[in-house]
């Protein structure tokens, strides 16, 4: 399917619809242009963290004043508590156990998603969510325009460079069941168009790329929050120490810069072993990988979850695991800067766990990164779970955050 071509469900009628605001140029315009349609638009932001800038308390005045302008209703929701476990601990919980996590898979699951389509749903009356995600989503509608029930599908968006599908593979098929994408298919250079002749604030504003809690520096922060503890650093194909590390959870699998080794030749970051702390490099071959585990998928397509959760036994590939019979195609992508690649997925040995074989080896899998499956084409999003090992989510407590974290002072205005 060509994806300009494609469908990007709007609801036709004027409707009740809840925008999810950060006060960037993408939300904006995701407001404004539902505005436009003469949709009754509510913008909402979620209030993450203390501190100036996106996703700290600037966001919140940015996006009111954009509210103010457009001449529509704002409201905020406090979910710093929510934000700190479901994405901040989960971050240095799992760099601590030697895991490489994504948290804005997280983010986009928990926060984005559960907690505010819930919160639109009960508290603002609205029965659609949008965002400034790059994303399409498409139902089957009945005869009388209304979407059927557990027909949608998530598309990539028109502009493949800013495409947000992958950190949308966990999020669940009730919550896209309320989701509109009403940028998924423009081009970010449409977008500033619109911005600019609407004399929209951020129209030109910069773009964040990093982790939005991570301020200065990956390990700057997990310093600060884990600590050092000196470890060896190993070299796997000649078995000697080449060199301290300051903690082995300031590594990932397939680094290559910051190791700050001498080895004579490139090496990179093979193996962490955070119960021993010690870090272990080698030739770039190590890092090559045809099959690999993937631990509680999710899928979006109703005909995917029920194909793997059939009781398999029969064997097709080795005798290491008990695949389905009838294994699908699927183009993985196995983090967020990687192109898909084909593969097959299998049903694993276990429930709850699949086995995908690359068509051709890919470098650096990573244990705590997420899959992501789209179709052949890879034009439609199926789901995703994690690569070889995660850390599952205790149960939120708010007490557990009577002190939120605070980045005043840190983050750049």
């Amino acid at each position: 399917m060509n994806l300009s071509e494609l469908q990007n469900y709007l609801p036709k009628k004027p409707t009740r619809i809840a925008v999810g605001m950060s006060g960037g140029v993408d939300s904006n315009t995701t407001a404004y242009l539902l505005h436009q349609l003469g949709h009754e638009v509510v913008g909402f932001t979620a209030w993450t963290l203390n501190g100036p800038g996106k996703c700290c308390n600037d966001a919140l005045i940015n996006a009111g004043r954009v509210c103010d302008q457009l001449g529509i209703q704002y409201d905020t929701v406090d979910l710093r508590a929510e934000f700190a476990h479901y994405v901040m601990d989960y971050y240095e919980n799992s760099y601590q156990a030697g895991l490489t996590p994504n948290p804005c898979v997280e983010c986009n699951r928990f926060i984005k998603w559960e907690k505010l389509v819930d919160y639109a749903r009960e508290s603002l009356d609205c029965e659609y969510v949008a965002t400034g995600h790059y994303a399409q989503i498409h139902y089957d509608c009945g005869l009388d325009g209304k979407p059927l029930k557990n027909t949608q599908r998530v598309f990539r968006s028109v502009d493949e460079r800013k495409d947000q599908t992958y950190m949308m593979a966990r999020v669940r098929r009730e919550d896209f069941a309320h989701a509109l994408f009403p940028l998924g298919h423009l081009t970010k250079p449409q977008v500033r168009d619109m911005a600019r002749e609407a004399n929209l604030p951020e129209a030109d504003g910069k773009e964040s790329q990093d982790v939005c809690f991570v301020l200065d520096g990956q390990q700057n922060y997990l310093k600060r929050a884990l600590g050092s503890r000196s470890g060896p650093i190993i070299d796997l194909d000649q078995d000697k120490v080449l060199g301290e590390h300051e903690g082995s959870y300031l590594f990932t699998i397939g680094q290559r810069k910051g190791v700050n080794v001498s080895a004579n030749r490139p090496v990179y970051v093979v193996k962490i072993d955070p119960k021993t702390n010690t870090v272990y490099v080698g030739d770039k071959g190590h890092l090559d990988c045809s099959t690999f585990t993937v631990l509680k998928p999710m899928w979006l397509p109703e005909w995917l979850e029920e194909h793997f959760s059939q009781d398999n036994s029969k064997s097709g590939l080795s005798s290491s695991f008990s695949p389905s019979p009838e294994p699908i195609s699927v183009m993985a992508k196995i983090r967020y800067n990687t192109p898909p690649a084909k593969a097959k997925v299998f049903a694993g040995e276990r429930p709850d766990t699949l086995v995908v074989q690359m068509e051709a080896p890919v470098s650096a899998v990573t244990p705590g990164q997420v899959c992501a499956f789209y179709d052949p084409t890879n034009t439609v999003l199926y789901g995703g779970g994690y690569i070889e090992s995660f850390l599952s989510h205790r149960p939120f407590d708010p007490a557990e955050h009577t002190e939120l974290p605070d980045l005043n002072g840190m983050c750049p205005v």
